[in-house]
């Protein structure tokens, strides 16, 4: 039985560079998950005889994703024999063997990493797409790097293409989202591969410095990069969406050691408590409900009243620090100390021009959105920290990457909160605390059917600027929190994942001209 929520029946995927490594690790949680895997790769002996590994029905087949007439060659062979891909993963890539400064790199070399890292993905997309586009859906992940984001000493040309196939994602997903395509990137870290192994046999690769510069402590594993290319491959409301599976590299900002210890990791339990603040409706009660139904014992926090009797539940205000300790304190005495938090608490200023606001809703948004944070954060952080490890999960906005105009308050709060999470991240990841952060676009949510009812916010010019063509479900960001408190996301820490439809990655406005 199909595991994926995209429909019951099995799919079929392609990933590529997958003789070994990340690429072979994908191809097994696929299997895992009922899906008909087909494995390419240069290296035709060892890729069959890993597809061989995965039991019958899954296929090899030799593709260099640099060679245009190869990959068309593949691509119409596994089309004839299965029929379209439903998921596509791009994982084939290579990295320059010696780090070096980018005046001594071989032209042949520049050329060998953008013929296999960028133009690679760029051909097997193309040619996945129409049939795809045909059906109305599927799902591609491109795997780049965090060499992406930051420039790495001798690894320009490297960290060049991986940037580059950022680039692509973004511009593939705000093309292909109304046609029902998905397209994500995974960004993984320092991963314990062979290829880091040789490196490390040669003497070129230090692992015990390399881990004191990531939070995490240790390097990552293929089967944590896996776990996140399987859940992008259930699309949900995510497309233009880069998710870094690092150990909070990214995160990190400072100039020493990172960490001094491995990251403790405790293993999610049924019946663990999850303390969900702003539980009581909107994209909050979504998140309770769904945790629930993960085996989580959850508790909710809110002002107003929980309808029902579904879940232990404290009517308090979250800006206030000694109500916020004392319901954890009940919490921990009724149910057990907290292992999961999700700070779903928010609300908004009333909207009107900047110099017309008033300092009181200006505060009480900050107080609420910020503060309370703080207080349900450094109090569950104390239970967890005294208990073996736990996760946070912050609910940001699309909103902390983007001005609204007479939005001071709710934007200052949401980078804000985007900012603590990370710094979260790093602080508390010696106690085995993972946090990260959700950033939700426009989502419908009943405070958001209001406004459109009200004709405060006009339905039509929203969904013409968010390339999937439609508002999110407050399920489809409750089912992201679920994945990132589980122990499938255990080398995802200080990470912001956005979940608005394509909405940041588009640059182009519906109706603007094209630049």
């Amino acid at each position: 039985m199909a595991e994926h929520g995209d429909s019951m029946r099995q799919r079929l995927v392609l990933v590529t560079g997958a003789a070994r490594g990340i690429g072979l690790a994908c191809a097994r949680r696929f299997v895992e998950a009922g899906d008909r895997v087909v494995l390419a790769d240069r290296d035709a002996e060892t890729c069959t005889l890993a597809a061989r590994s995965l039991g019958a029905g899954h296929m090899a087949v030799c593709m260099d994703v640099s060679s245009e007439h190869d990959v068309m060659r593949a691509m119409a062979d596994i089309r004839s024999r299965f029929g379209p891909l439903d998921v596509l993963v791009n994982n084939a890539g290579v990295v320059d063997r010696f780090a070096r400064p980018l005046l001594d790199v071989p032209a042949d070399d520049i050329e060998r990493l953008i013929s296999i890292n960028l133009q690679g993905p760029f051909l097997a997309a193309r040619a996945a797409i129409p049939a795809m586009a045909e059906r109305g859906s599927g799902a591609i992940i491109n795997i780049a790097s965090g060499a992406g984001l930051r420039a790495l000493p001798g690894r320009a040309a490297y960290g060049m293409t991986k940037a580059g196939v950022i680039g692509m994602t973004r511009a593939l997903a705000v093309e292909l989202a109304p046609k029902g395509i998905a397209v994500n990137a995974v960004l993984p870290g320092y991963i314990d591969t062979e290829i880091l192994l040789a490196l490390e046999r040669e003497g070129r690769f230090d692992r015990e410095s390399v881990a004191r510069a990531i939070p995490a402590g240790r390097l990552g594993q293929g089967h944590e990069i896996a776990e996140a290319v399987f859940h992008l491959s259930q699309r949900g409301y995510l497309a233009g969406t880069m998710l870094s599976v690092d150990g909070g590299v990214d995160a990190f900002g400072g100039s020493g050691r990172a960490s001094a210890m491995t990251m403790p990791q405790r293993m999610h339990r049924t019946g663990d408590v999850a303390c969900v603040t702003g539980g009581a409706s909107g994209i909050g009660a979504a998140i309770a409900d769904e945790l629930a139904a993960q085996g989580w014992q959850v508790a909710v926090l809110d002002k107003q009243p929980v309808s029902g009797h579904r879940f232990a539940s404290w009517q308090m205000d979250i800006a206030d620090q000694r109500q916020v300790e004392d319901a954890f304190s009940q919490i921990a005495a009724r149910l057990a100390p907290v292992a999961l938090l999700v700070n779903s608490a928010g609300v908004v200023e009333p909207l009107m021009p900047s110099a017309e606001q008033h300092l009181a809703d200006f505060r009480r948004t900050v107080d609420v959105n910020v503060a309370g944070v703080i207080h349900a954060a450094r109090a569950a952080a104390r239970q967890m920290r005294d208990h073996g490890g736990g996760r946070i999960i912050n609910l940001s906005s699309i909103t902390a990457s983007l001005g609204l105009p007479g939005r001071n308050a709710y934007c200052a709060s949401k980078s804000a909160v985007t900012m603590l999470t990370r710094s979260m991240a790093c602080e508390w990841a010696q106690h085995g605390i993972r946090v990260n952060a959700v950033a939700p676009g426009y989502i419908r949510t009943p405070a958001v059917e209001a406004m459109i009812d009200a004709g405060v916010r006009d339905m039509a010019a929203i969904t013409a600027r968010i390339p999937m063509g439609r508002l999110g479900q407050p399920s489809e960001i409750a089912a992201l929190v679920a994945f990132l408190a589980s122990d499938a996301a255990s080398y995802i820490t200080g990470t912001t994942v956005q979940a608005d439809g394509g909405y940041l990655a588009s640059g182009h406005p519906s109706g603007a001209p094209m630049p």
